[in-house]
């Protein structure tokens, strides 16, 4: 259950996302905790235009690390993230 002041907080930040970071942001959101390349196959994207996106959410702390381990594809290490808000 979200708390009414994170969803205050998300309803402010949200109006200054860019269309990208909304898409990236929703789509992350339904996944529950991603890696990029996740985000990028469920959204059709090249991981080039997921990373960016995933950055400007990070430093806007809508989204933060779930935690690391192995990709499902490759076996490399990789962070999986989530949505904070």
């Amino acid at each position: 259950m979200i708390q009414e002041t994170s969803r205050l907080v998300f309803e402010e930040v949200k109006y200054n996302l860019g269309d990208k970071q909304k898409v990236v942001y929703n789509a992350l959101k339904c996944l529950k905790t991603a890696n990029n390349q996740m985000i990028g196959r469920k959204l059709g994207w090249q991981i080039n235009s997921v990373t960016p996106r995933v950055k400007e959410l990070r430093e806007k702390k809508l989204v933060g690390v779930a935690f690391q381990g192995p990709d499902l594809n490759t076996g490399r290490k990789t962070i999986y993230w989530k949505t904070t808000i």
